[in-house]
């Protein structure tokens, strides 16, 4: 089994999500329940987080990228976990935060090895889950 497939799998079972790879690409996807309010009425709704990497490279680093929806009530949580977690944030880190006012969209991409990566998202989205 190679180091990228075995990487994958580590992912997906730290992000318990759904894996699958094309084009040299490892796509995980796992769906997270919303629950958006307005006025007296209550909206439920699914949508799914998508996380990658690609271009592995010698040291083990890959370009992760990652898109999560997640409720206005949720984002100091989310992001101080990001900030928070003890493998730091790499340099080449980049995040925009698409707002709305019922749902937030927040966009992440880096050059770290994926696990690096899986792990710290997988802690930001435990501090938001019920």
């Amino acid at each position: 089994m190679n180091e990228e497939l075995i990487i994958a799998e580590k992912v997906q079972k730290t992000l318990k999500a759904r894996c699958e790879y094309r084009n040299g690409k490892y796509y995980f996807t796992r769906t997270k329940k919303l629950e958006v309010f307005l006025g007296p009425s209550l909206f439920i709704f699914k949508l799914d987080m998508d996380v990658s990497f690609e271009h592995f490279q010698q040291d083990g680093a890959a370009v992760n990228k990652a898109t999560v929806y997640i409720l206005p009530e949720e984002i100091l949580a989310f992001e101080g976990s990001l900030r928070n977690f003890p493998i730091p944030l790499p340099i080449a880190f980049r995040q925009c935060v698409y707002m709305n006012q019922n749902v937030i969209e927040v966009a992440m991409e880096s050059l770290e090895p994926p696990l690096n990566f899986a792990l710290r998202l997988a802690a930001a989205l435990k501090e938001i889950e019920p």
